[in-house]
């Protein structure tokens, strides 16, 4: 027993090299489970992760389809002429707004090279001349209210 508290270094490092080897044993074996538990055989119509229940068999119809009438193939070669018709009008509509949308829109510079071609100036921003006249306007009272917060002393020096 003395031996033990003598040589107590030693006697943790044996226990601590003990447990290491039992928890790579444990390891090993839970990784084991899982490879296990991840392979399934070809022969396996799913997966094991994957619950289907019963596999659904394709039921062939009992009764036949319909035959088919003269007077049904006519209209429904009509109601076919109709729909693509209407599906032809329809693309060129599209085409058209299409156009229309691209020369009316596209972004800042396409705005200013309409407004350049049109020959209209940009409008010039106008400040009212005295204080008491940009005071009245709420806008200016907004833009000031941030360049006070901007330019006075931060929050926390006051």
């Amino acid at each position: 027993m003395n031996w033990i508290f003598d040589n107590f270094q030693i006697v943790v490092l044996v226990l601590l090299g003990v447990g290491s080897l039992v928890k790579s044993v444990l390891e090993a074996k839970a990784k084991a489970a899982r490879e296990r538990e991840e392979t399934y055989n070809p022969e396996d119509v799913f997966a094991p992760d994957e619950d289907y229940g019963e596999p659904q068999r394709p039921t062939m119809p009992s009764v036949p389809p319909p035959l088919r009438q003269a007077g049904y193939d006519m209209e429904a070669a009509s109601e076919a002429a109709k729909a693509l018709k209407h599906q032809q009008d329809l693309a060129e509509r599209l085409r058209q707004i299409r156009e229309t949308k691209a020369t009316t829109t596209g972004g800042a510079a396409a705005t200013r090279a309409r407004l350049a071609s049109k020959g209209v100036a940009k409008p010039a921003t106008q400040f009212p001349a005295s204080i008491r006249a940009r005071l009245r306007d709420p806008a200016e009272v907004r833009r000031a209210f941030v360049m006070r917060e901007i330019l006075d002393a931060p929050v926390g020096l006051r």
